[in-house]
């Protein structure tokens, strides 16, 4: 599940997973999933998905995010 605090890590070190201490690093492949959803953000932001993937892309994150604002705050990281 990606919460807040998985966002927090991340941004702290700007998505560079091989950054952050051996104790502190979440599940790789669920850092990866994050890696993924951003980069799909920005591929629909930049009109390269479709509306149906778009869609897709939406109803991932409402599966895979702890809540409706960690989906808002990745949204949000797309946009940096």
């Amino acid at each position: 599940m990606i919460t807040h605090d998985l966002l927090d890590a991340y941004e702290s070190v700007k998505g560079e997973y091989e950054k952050l201490p051996w104790g502190k690093r979440p599940d790789e492949l669920l850092w990866e999933t994050v890696d993924g959803l951003l980069l799909d953000l920005h591929m629909i932001r930049h009109g390269y998905a479709t509306d149906g993937y778009a869609k897709h892309i939406e109803r991932e994150m409402e599966r895979l995010c702890a809540d409706e604002s960690v989906v808002e705050r990745l949204h949000a990281l797309a946009l940096q």
